[in-house]
């Protein structure tokens, strides 16, 4: 029996929208209609990124990276009562409006063996770090994800990557990296690590957010030089961007990787350590990861959200980098942001940039969402509507884009009935009116919905009509088809 008829004349009809990497991890629990997701048409996302969540982990490693995570994550108040892989997945079948995807991230093995340590992996430890990769794998996972700019993740090297990376051939699943900026304080190169861990592993290669920087800008074959020709050689590569020119985090990254070590508890007592401040400074001083930007989420400090950090220094009396210490200190690590946008030129070159990428047929499309703060990036309302309305703007074609939404990443990540519209298939599909899709979020007013996008439908059921959610929680823990 037909429960609904939509008129959708005069408007494009597509598969539901995949986010290949988005952080609403522990949020999606909380805020379970995620109405920043589906007004942008995403029917499905990929958590797990960059190797920070939270399965398989015991139940006090649990506790202690929640905490340590919160600033990046959120910690709201949900039952955080799951250790599996399988556990964790079932937490969103049928329970939240979208569907959902995991990966077994690389921060989870670590803990649960060489815990939070500047140590290598290997032996027994690296042993068990398989079988529990190999588990997460086998209880639904769709990858196994690093990040190697982070903490944990960024204690590995190489041969532990590839020795895990070869559990992930094993099963015929997918590595996706957020690369390194630093090995060992030296400056090398990311992308050759990564394409080295493939060659050596087996693996297929996914590269997260992957696009052009303003320092870059302009400059897009020379960037994938590398990646371009190791394609060409045969590589099973792929890679996922989101289309603004600014990032986003959470503080703890800028601090120096002895300062974090053993995680929540040990990093607010080096904050808390006069002693140790000016050694903190000079590691922030020092860091790759420059240390720049605009608050995002706050709890007490709320008067500081949307104040970049040379504002807020220079209102506290402090340099950038002490002043990062006392407010990740008073916040109990709990400090989002994001960087400093480019100037406008800069700004339109990186567009054209990202289409160009997206040209190229083993793009997808990723948020890299952050769902958590009173004023987030823009990413986490935006995304998809942003490049449709590039589609208008700079004659991108419509269905190379749609393609690079839905079909490229279904495929890559095996998720079987989904990225196309066909009889059989799972009916994640969405409405919306081409000549006047657009976004509306800013850098300076993030929480601002779309207009144009006016049905998207999950599983068959009708999750927003004309442009409002219903209600409707159909989403389906998604696992990865072979």
């Amino acid at each position: 029996d037909v429960a609904e008829v939509i008129d959708a004349e005069g408007k494009m009809v597509a598969p539901g929208f995949i986010d290949t990497h988005t952080h609403s991890d522990v949020m999606l629990l909380w805020d379970r209609q995620h109405a920043s997701g589906l007004y942008q048409g995403i029917t499905t996302e990929i958590l797990g990124q960059d190797g920070l969540s939270y399965a398989p982990l015991s139940k006090r490693n649990l506790e202690m990276y929640s905490k340590y995570l919160a600033g990046l994550n959120g910690r709201p108040d949900i039952p955080w009562d799951w250790s599996s892989v399988k556990e964790y997945r079932e937490k969103f079948d049928k329970t939240v409006a979208i569907n959902t995807a995991y990966q077994v991230p690389h921060g989870a093995l670590r803990l649960e063996t060489v815990g939070m340590a500047d140590v290598p992996l290997n032996g027994v430890d690296m042993e068990k770090a398989k079988a529990l990769l190999s588990q997460g794998l086998e209880e639904g996972a769709v990858a196994f994800s690093t990040g190697l700019s982070y903490f944990p993740g960024s204690y590995s090297d190489t041969d532990e990557l590839v020795e895990l990376c070869q559990v992930v051939a094993e099963h015929d699943s997918v590595y996706v990296t957020h690369t390194r900026s630093v090995f060992r304080g030296e400056p090398f190169d990311p992308n050759m690590e990564a394409i080295e861990i493939a060659e050596r592993s087996g693996a297929k290669l996914h590269f997260s957010h992957f696009r052009t920087t303003p320092e870059t800008a302009g400059k897009v074959d020379e960037l994938m030089q590398d990646i371009d020709d190791a394609y060409q050689r045969g590589i099973d590569l792929t890679l996922e961007l989101y289309p603004y020119p600014a990032g986003s985090g959470y503080a703890v990254i800028f601090l120096p990787p002895w300062a974090v070590e053993h995680g929540y508890e040990a990093t607010l007592e080096r904050l808390a350590d006069r002693s140790l401040r000016k050694r903190i400074i000079e590691g922030i001083q020092d860091n790759l990861i420059k240390c720049d930007g605009h608050f995002t989420h706050l709890t007490k400090n709320r008067q500081y959200i949307g104040k970049n950090f040379v504002e807020v220094a220079n209102e506290r009396g402090q340099s950038v980098p002490d002043m990062i210490c006392d407010i990740l200190l008073e916040e109990n690590l709990e400090v989002g942001f994001y960087t400093t946008p480019p100037d406008p030129e800069t700004w339109e070159t990186m567009n054209c940039d990202f289409l160009e990428l997206l040209s190229r047929p083993y793009y997808m499309v990723g948020s890299d969402g952050i769902p958590l703060g009173e004023n987030p990036h823009p990413r986490a309302f935006g995304t998809f509507p942003r490049l449709l309305r590039f589609c208008r703007k700079y004659d991108f074609s419509l269905e190379k884009m749609i393609n690079r939404m839905t079909k490229v990443p279904a495929l890559r990540f095996g998720l079987k009935d989904r990225g196309t519209i066909g009889k059989g298939k799972a009916a994640d599909i969405v409405i919306f009116d081409f000549d006047n899709v657009t976004d509306t979020a800013t850098y300076e007013l993030s929480r601002s919905a779309p207009r144009g996008i006016e049905y998207v439908i999950v599983n068959g059921r009708v999750a927003v009509r004309n442009e409002k959610v219903t209600g409707i929680f159909a989403g389906e823990a998604l696992s990865r088809a072979l």
